[in-house]
């Protein structure tokens, strides 16, 4: 069965990327780009992983992940973050309420596909 794989990033090239990357690899993905639809569409479907873009048009990522958890107790899926931040403490703090979180500006697209593959082998 595909893995279901919520991708929230605004970046369109980035996107795009991604999203090729991911359902070459077999993956089920549906794509946001705006903060305010990304809550909604996190809380409305059972998803194998989220990648959430933390700057973001409307809500940022921090602020939807702190909304979804405030909503759901236990999530039942991983979040993992994608940022460009360069991380003062308090932002570090926020990323590590996520399951990871990666830079972006350090993935190379292999990467990126070696570690979305490598969270559902350890699920």
């Amino acid at each position: 069965m595909k893995k279901n794989i919520l991708l929230i990033e605004d970046d369109q090239f980035l996107q795009q990327l991604y999203q090729e990357l991911l359902v070459q690899e077999g993956y089920s993905v549906t794509v946001s780009g705006e903060g305010n639809d990304a809550e909604n569409k996190i809380l409305s479907n059972k998803w194998d992983l989220v990648l959430l873009d933390i700057i973001l048009p409307g809500k940022n990522g921090f602020d939807i992940l702190d909304a979804v958890t405030k909503k759901i107790n236990h999530i039942p899926f991983p979040i993992v973050f994608l940022t460009n931040l360069d991380s003062n403490q308090d932002d570090k703090k926020k990323l590590e309420k996520a399951r990871d979180y990666w830079i972006k500006s350090n993935m190379s697209p292999p990467e990126f596909t070696k570690r979305v593959n490598a969270i559902f082998k350890s699920s």
